[in-house]
């Protein structure tokens, strides 16, 4: 039998006596820790304040100051002269500021700038206190001479020179009557030195894209070369989709195209004033000829935006066209144009959308011209065999919600059935464009598309050259189609 070995007990005296020496342990070491780091934050303050009393760090230096400083109000006039052209003056009184002494009202968003910098004048640094050359600062021949009238009876007069070769791009500048020479921060010249034509206000027409219902396009002779109109009229439901091109042809029209164009002529906008359009003006920029002359014209109506207290403000518009003379100039970019009294830059971007498209570029090239939301019935015959689809809609009376019933030939027939046919017909596309000369046979294939506002839209498919159809709609033959892409069929 194996000998068991008895536990040996620990002497309790050795153990306590242990983990007394170990606490005084951890207590010496976080008292010199605690005595360390108070050591070193001491010898930190020590540190940073014997720096700060042998350490001058110099305050950035402002070098700029005040030359005139009175209320705007007190300003009365102001006489810009910019190099090689002549002076013009800028007067002011309660209805704002005057060019010339003329009655219309300038630019408020520029002569504002101009009035607070003449009645603000502030300098960047003064260079130079002693006699200098004007000749080597520009000043001989200043950039901008500007004189200031107050209500007073004072006047000063300033003259900018050349930019000085710094990144802050500041210019000379003197004041006559003072010797000195200063820098003057670039917002100055830019303030005074401005196209005086961009200080005449800009008459812009009032085109209203909902009103519009005809758009013309004359060349030089006077000659209409491209024309899109309205059918119907503007408060139809279906107005949006029913336009058609009747000049240089009568065909109808793509609706996303036309709204397109619509909106363009909603968004155009005079540029800068260039002269009053007088004969003598009107022959020197190639207006007295016009190259173009577009005509927008809008229907009786009523325009109105939501005001912010959701309020329908509605407005009501007299019948009227607004008239552009346009003349291409050298330049690409920009067209001379006349509207009313006056002679304005246009970007010709914004006119290339009327003077720049072929009229058949906006024919519509898909066979189903008319949404199912704007269809009343579809006809269809070929073969000698007649197949009418009339949809009625009508209201539930509980929920207001629309209900469609389809009749094929007065038999009810799925909606849901017509109508993902009629999807499909609406992607059945023209393939190309008939050559000049074309012929093509009797129609095989009529379809007429009622409108909810009652117009009506024909299509007839004819052979042209037995793999192809000739398209005709409402009576104008443009394209021609693959035979048998058109066929409507609701499976029933």
């Amino acid at each position: 039998m194996q000998k068991v070995e008895r536990k040996k007990h620990r002497n309790g005296k050795h153990t306590r006596l242990i983990w007394v020496m170990c606490a005084v342990l951890l207590l010496a070491g976080s008292v010199i820790a605690v005595l360390t780091a108070e050591q070193k934050r001491k010898e930190t303050e020590e540190a940073e304040k014997t720096t700060s009393q042998t350490i001058d760090i110099p305050e950035a230096e402002n070098t700029g100051g005040t030359l005139v400083n009175r209320d705007l109000q007190e300003l009365i006039s102001v006489t810009v002269t910019q190099r090689g052209t002549d002076s013009w003056t800028l007067t002011w009184d309660e209805a704002g500021a005057h060019l010339n002494g003329a009655d219309w009202s300038a630019d408020a968003s520029l002569t504002n700038l101009i009035q607070d910098a003449m009645a603000n004048l502030v300098y960047a640094d003064i260079l130079s206190e002693e006699p200098f050359d004007p000749a080597e600062f520009g000043l001989h021949d200043p950039l901008i001479i500007a004189e200031a009238s107050f209500v007073d009876g004072q006047t000063y007069t300033i003259r900018i020179g050349d930019q000085m070769p710094l990144e802050e791009g500041w210019y000379f500048m003197t004041m006559d009557g003072d010797t000195r020479l200063f820098a003057v921060s670039p917002a100055l010249p830019e303030d005074l030195d401005i196209d005086i034509q961009m200080l005449h206000p800009v008459l812009q027409p009032e085109i209203y894209a909902a009103l519009l219902d005809r758009i013309t396009v004359r060349d030089k002779t006077g000659e209409k070369i491209a024309e899109w109109r309205q059918r119907g009229r503007i408060t139809d439901q279906d107005a949006k989709i029913n336009w058609e091109i009747s000049i240089p042809f009568c065909y109808p029209a793509d609706w996303e195209t036309i709204q397109n164009l619509k909106k363009t002529a909603g968004n155009l906008r005079m540029g800068i004033y260039v002269e009053e359009a007088t004969p003598e003006h009107l022959a020197d920029r190639g207006l007295a000829e016009p190259d173009y002359t577009l005509e927008l014209h809008m229907a009786a109506g009523t325009t109105g935006a939501v005001t912010p207290r959701e309020v329908y403000d509605p407005v009501y518009h007299e019948e009227r066209t607004e008239v552009l003379l346009i003349f291409r100039s050298e330049n690409e970019m920009i067209d001379y144009v006349r509207y009313g009294d006056a002679i304005y830059t246009v970007s010709h971007f914004m006119l290339s959308a009327f003077l720049d498209t072929a009229p058949i570029d906006t024919a519509a090239q898909y066979l189903a011209a008319v949404p199912v939301n704007s269809l009343e019935s579809l006809t269809v015959e070929t073969a000698g065999y007649t197949r009418k689809y009339v949809l009625e809609r009508t209201a539930d009376p509980e929920t207001a919600e629309e209900k469609i019933l389809c009749r094929l030939n007065g038999e009810e027939i799925s909606y849901d059935s017509f109508e993902a046919a009629y999807e499909r017909f609406l992607t059945v596309t023209v393939s190309g464009t008939l050559p000049a000369g074309a012929e093509w046979q009797d129609p095989h294939t009529k379809y007429v598309f009622t409108t909810v506002s009652g117009e009506t839209h024909t299509v007839l498919l004819s052979d042209w050259d037995g793999a192809h159809d000739a398209v005709t709609m409402d009576g104008g033959t443009l394209f021609y189609m693959i035979q048998h892409a058109a066929e409507f069929d609701p499976g029933q």
